[in-house]
C-alpha cells in the first residue's frame, strides 16, 4: 500500500532551494514545486568565485559569521565534511586551495548547477520565470498565487537582492509581507567601500597590503590581500571582508582604514629605505609612488575616512534579512505553521571564501532532515 506524498513548495532555485530538492526527490514520499523568478536556476551560483563556484570552506568557523551562536549550533549538525562527503556522493569532484576554499574540479560553476539540478526522480517540478506576489496558509494548506496546486509545506529559498541591478531590487520578495515575519533591513555587505578625501589618481591601483578597519581608537578588524583602487574608493576580497565587520558595527560612524603597504614587512623600516634613496620608485605601485611624490603620506599608514559601502546592487550578499528568533535549530518557522527559512533569506552572513553558500547548502540539508523525518 503506498503512501500519500507531501506536496513541498520551495520559492527559489538558488543554491539552497536546489540542494533542498536534490535531497527531496531521493524520497519515495516526497512531491516537489520549485518556483524560479530567473528564467534559469541557481543564477547566483553559476556567478559565484567568478564563475568558479567557491562552494564551501573545509574551515568552517562561528567567528566567519555576523551570528556565530546560531552558526556553532548549525555546525553540530552539518559540518563542511558532511557537505563534501554528500557532494561525492552526488558525484561531484571538488578540490581545495591553500586557504581551504573548495570548488569544483571542473573549475566551472555551472558543472555545480548542472549536478544540483539532476534530480534522483521524476517528482521535481520547476516553474521558471515565476514572480510570486502573495502566499497564504488556510485550512492546513498553502495557496500561492492562483497556482492550482495547493501544498503541505513552504520553503523559502529565495534569497536577497544582493547584486540586483536598482530595477530588480523593487518588490524583491514582496510576498514576504503576507507573513507575520520580523524581518531585519537589508544592508550592503561584501562589498567596496567609498571613502571621504579620496585620490581619484589612484583609480586602477592594483595592490597587495595590510588594510586595518577602525572606529575611532578600536581595532574593529584586520586583514591582508590586494586592493584595487576605484575611482571614489577601495575593493578587492581583504575590503569586503572588512565591510562584513563594518555591518555588523551597531553603528557606521567614525570608521576609516589603515593601509600599510609594506604587506611583506609590517614594519618594514621606510625611514631607513628613504634616506638611502631619492624617491619611492623602488617600492611602491607606480600611482601610489606618484601620490607620495605629490603629497608625502605614511607609507604604514595610509588613511582613509570612511563615507559608506559601495550600494547594494554592487554587494555580494546582504546583512540583514529575516530574524533568527523566527526559526528553530532545524529552520523551521516557530509561529508559523509547516513553513521553513533557509540560507541568504535569514538574516546571516558571512564573510569572503565559500562560508556563505555553505550555509545555504547547510540549511537546506537540516531542514531535508527534518522534512522526511
Amino acid at each position: 500500500m503506498s503512501c500519500k506524498r507531501k506536496h513541498i513548495a520551495i520559492i527559489g532555485a538558488g543554491a539552497s532551494g536546489l540542494f533542498l530538492a536534490k535531497k527531496l526527490s531521493e524520497s519515495p514520499n516526497m512531491k516537489v514545486t520549485l518556483f524560479e523568478k530567473n528564467r534559469q536556476v541557481g543564477a547566483k551560483l553559476r556567478a559565484s568565485g567568478g564563475g568558479k563556484a567557491n562552494i564551501f570552506n573545509r574551515d568552517v568557523r562561528p567567528e566567519h559569521y555576523n551570528a556565530p551562536d546560531f552558526v556553532e549550533k548549525l555546525l553540530q549538525l552539518y559540518s563542511p565534511k558532511q557537505l563534501e562527503q554528500q557532494f561525492a556522493n552526488w558525484g561531484l569532484v571538488t578540490v581545495s586551495d591553500e586557504e581551504g576554499r573548495v570548488y569544483p574540479a571542473s573549475q566551472f560553476s555551472q558543472t555545480v548547477v548542472d549536478v544540483l539540478a539532476d534530480f534522483a526522480s521524476d517528482h521535481v517540478h520547476i516553474e521558471t520565470e515565476y514572480n510570486i506576489q502573495h502566499i497564504e496558509y488556510q485550512r492546513n494548506k498553502w495557496q500561492i498565487d492562483d497556482y492550482p496546486t495547493l501544498f503541505d509545506t513552504l520553503v523559502l529559498a529565495s534569497g536577497s537582492p544582493a547584486g540586483m541591478i536598482p530595477k530588480n531590487q523593487r518588490g524583491y520578495n514582496h510576498y514576504l509581507q503576507d507573513l507575520p515575519l520580523k524581518v531585519n533591513s537589508l544592508q550592503p555587505s561584501l562589498a567596496g567601500f567609498l571613502l571621504n578625501d579620496y585620490p581619484k589618481s589612484l583609480s586602477g591601483c592594483r595592490t597587495k597590503a595590510i588594510v586595518s578597519l577602525y572606529q575611532g581608537n578600536k581595532l574593529i578588524h584586520k586583514e591582508s590581500g590586494e586592493i584595487t583602487f576605484k575611482d571614489d574608493g577601495v575593493s578587492g576580497i581583504v575590503i569586503m571582508n572588512l565591510s562584513a565587520y563594518y555591518r555588523r558595527l551597531s553603528s557606521q560612524k567614525n570608521c576609516r582604514l589603515e593601509i600599510n603597504l609594506t604587506y611583506w614587512d609590517e614594519a618594514f623600516d621606510t625611514g631607513t629605505y628613504l634616506r638611502n634613496n631619492q624617491n619611492v620608485t623602488g617600492l611602491l605601485h607606480p600611482k601610489l609612488a606618484v601620490l607620495y611624490q605629490q603629497k608625502p603620506f605614511d607609507i604604514h599608514r595610509l588613511t582613509f575616512q570612511i563615507a559608506d559601502t559601495y550600494a547594494l546592487d554592487t554587494a555580494q550578499v546582504c546583512h540583514g534579512g529575516i530574524d533568527l528568533s523566527e526559526i528553530d535549530h532545524l529552520f523551521k518557522a516557530k509561529n508559523v505553521q509547516n513553513l521553513y527559512l533557509l540560507g541568504e533569506i535569514l538574516d546571516v552572513d558571512g564573510v569572503c571564501g565559500g562560508y556563505n553558500l555553505f550555509f545555504a547548502f547547510a540549511s537546506a540539508a537540516i531542514a531535508a532532515a527534518s522534512l522526511t523525518k
